[in-house]
C-alpha cells in the first residue's frame, strides 16, 4: 500500500434523490455492441437486449422537471437470474441522464434524474442472484467532496 502525506480527498453521500426499481436483468454494455452501417459507413450501437433494458429503466427512473446537476453517489444492486452474467450497472449510469429524443426531423431533451451521468463520482455496485425476481435497485445521492486523515 502507498502511505499517503497529508489529508486526501473521499466523496461522502448526502441527501437522498431518489430510490427506485427496474425490473429485469441489465445488459453487460460492453458486450453487446454491434456494428452498424448508417450512410455506408460502419457504426458501432447498443445492441438490441441493451436497448430494451435502457428503455425499460428510462421507464422507471425518478425524473426531475429540472435535473440534479451536483455531484452524485450510486448504489446499484442487481439482481441477476443466474450467477453467469459479469456485474454491469453502466445502462444504469446512462438511464439516470437527460437525454435528446428524435421527433419528427429534430431532437427534444427528455430530462431524467440528473443532467449527465459523468455527474457520478461514487459508485457502489453489488451482485446477487435471485432467479425469481431479477431486477437492479438503485439510490442515488447528493455527494459532496471531503477531506479525511493527515500526517502519516
Amino acid at each position: 500500500m502507498i502511505a499517503m502525506a497529508g489529508p486526501q480527498p473521499t466523496w461522502q453521500r448526502g441527501d437522498l434523490l431518489a430510490r427506485f426499481v427496474i425490473p429485469g436483468e441489465p445488459a453487460a454494455k460492453g458486450n453487446s455492441r454491434e456494428i452498424v452501417k448508417i450512410g455506408g459507413a460502419a457504426r458501432l450501437r447498443k445492441g438490441d437486449k441493451a436497448l430494451a433494458f435502457e428503455a425499460l429503466a428510462g421507464q422507471h427512473v425518478t425524473k426531475r422537471a429540472e435535473p440534479y446537476e451536483g455531484d452524485v453517489a450510486v448504489y446499484v444492486r442487481v439482481f441477476y437470474a443466474s450467477r453467469r452474467p459479469d456485474l454491469d450497472a453502466s445502462l444504469v449510469y446512462d438511464a439516470l441522464q437527460t437525454r435528446r429524443v428524435k421527433v419528427g426531423s429534430g431532437f427534444i431533451l427528455e430530462p431524467r434524474l440528473i443532467a449527465n451521468d459523468r455527474q457520478v463520482r461514487l459508485k457502489i455496485e453489488e451482485g446477487f442472484v435471485d432467479k425469481d425476481r431479477p431486477r437492479v435497485e438503485v439510490a442515488v445521492y447528493k455527494a459532496t467532496q471531503k477531506l479525511v486523515g493527515g500526517p502519516a
